[in-house]
């Protein structure tokens, strides 16, 4: 397999393509641009007069997440002509009114993107996020700042900059790193004006959003977002040109990943990716001639043995 990685730079506008020669001498684009995003809100826990004051919530954070610029980066998808967006969701599940505009609530927050040139979708990340607390006034705009702390503008756009990072990472190697620090930049502004629970947590057993950039800005998961752009780039993408040389390539980016788990526990970054993976996984490796993949990935990935053993003996 032949790779070809070329870098596009026009004016004050940053153009990032990285193209392959794949099998049949397709190109392939790196593309990673803003967001398009899909808001669920559940206010089945509130009290009806508290749900009215809630009732612009919706329109108003998907606006934000849709209409923010996060990055200064142009880029066209060659497919459809169209600037890359990144599909992904936000369901938000309200659990209590702390005060008249003060709220509490719970995220699960899910990113796809097109396998190349098909109408499919491959999931690149998904995190529930267990403890929100924010302010939210209907009617009253917000304001995106990387430099100035806001309960509910930071807590969105640390997730955007999470978002568009794993993108990046699945087309490149290593190419989500400045949104990563972005995040990481929030988590530090959080904790130094007292953002509240969520941001950071001193126990090791306990996901926060300080856990997911710190891990995947240090040196020691450079292993993992290598072996995450492989399963990506020359595996998933790749199916249709060489089945047999892409899952290959799937199978020995899960081992460099298992590889690490062993090294780290606890690694929530690890346990995230399986989280979104795991039935992708089984079902593609299903064609794969090496059975004894699926027992690795009973190991590796615990909390989904059951379906690994399952399709182990399809």
């Amino acid at each position: 397999m032949n790779y070809l990685l070329k870098m596009q730079k026009k004016s004050a506008i940053v153009s990032l393509f990285a193209a392959f020669i794949l099998f049949s001498g397709a190109l392939k684009p790196v593309m990673a641009q803003e967001l398009d995003a899909t808001v669920d809100v559940d206010l089945s826990a509130l009290n009806i007069d508290i749900r009215d004051r809630l009732s612009n919530f919706k329109n108003d954070i998907q606006n934000y997440l849709n209409k923010t610029k996060f990055t200064d980066e142009v880029i066209i998808n060659d497919i459809r002509g169209k600037p890359y967006k990144i599909k992904c969701n936000f369901n938000f599940f309200f659990r209590t009114a702390t005060g008249v505009d003060s709220y509490e609530a719970q995220l699960v927050v899910g990113v796809q993107r097109n396998i190349y040139k098909t109408d499919n979708f491959t999931t690149v990340f998904r995190i529930k996020d267990e403890t929100w607390a924010f302010n939210y006034v209907r009617g009253q705009n917000i304001y995106h700042d990387d430099l100035k702390f806001n309960n509910l503008s930071s807590f969105l756009d640390y997730y955007a900059y999470m978002i568009i990072g794993s993108d990046d990472d699945s087309w490149e190697p290593m190419l989500g790193t400045q949104r990563y620090q972005k995040a990481q930049n929030l988590v530090n502004l959080a904790v130094a004006n007292g953002g509240g629970g969520g941001w950071t947590d001193n126990s090791s057993l306990k996901q926060s959003r300080s856990v997911f950039p710190a891990e995947l800005l240090n040196s020691k998961y450079e292993s993992f977002r290598k072996a995450v752009w492989t399963y990506h780039f020359s595996g998933i993408d790749s199916l249709q040109y060489n089945k047999k040389q892409a899952l290959e390539r799937i199978s020995e980016s899960l081992q460099i990943i298992g590889k690490l788990k062993k090294t780290e526990i606890r690694s929530f970054t690890i346990k995230q990716f399986f989280d979104a993976k795991y039935l992708e996984i089984a079902a593609t490796l299903v064609d794969f001639y090496d059975k004894s993949i699926y027992r690795k990935l009973m190991e590796y990935d615990p909390d989904h043995s059951s379906v690994y053993e399952e399709y182990g003996k399809k």
